[in-house]
């Protein structure tokens, strides 16, 4: 696939993203996009003080989250590993972040 191309549908499928995110007012902190390392890229969302990470590892196929609730803006976050899912060939990769934060923040 063309990397142009790549880089179009990740930025459109973050945005519609971040579009859902703002009905339950959790707001984007972070985000690296690498597009000539198999699309991986580190999205960090968050609401209040809590924020997850995810990575996703596009050779792989596996999208890591992690959690951190931030005590202060000024220390560096002690990040817990949540968990791993492996999604073959991406499918599914934006709609198990839309999951896992909407699940994990807004309780």
């Amino acid at each position: 696939m063309d990397t142009n191309r790549e880089v179009i549908l990740h930025m459109e499928s973050l945005a519609q993203l971040l579009k859902e995110f703002a009905s339950e007012r959790i707001s984007l902190f972070e985000h690296s996009y690498h597009p000539e390392s198999f699309g991986s890229f580190v999205l960090v969302v968050g609401r209040g003080h809590e924020q997850l990470r995810f990575i996703w590892d596009g050779k792989d196929a596996i999208l890591s989250v992690s959690f951190v609730e931030v005590q202060k803006t000024n220390a560096a976050p002690v990040w817990t590993h949540d968990a791993d899912f492996s999604l073959p060939k991406g499918e599914g990769l934006y709609a198990e972040i839309a999951t896992q934060s909407i699940d994990m923040l807004t309780i």
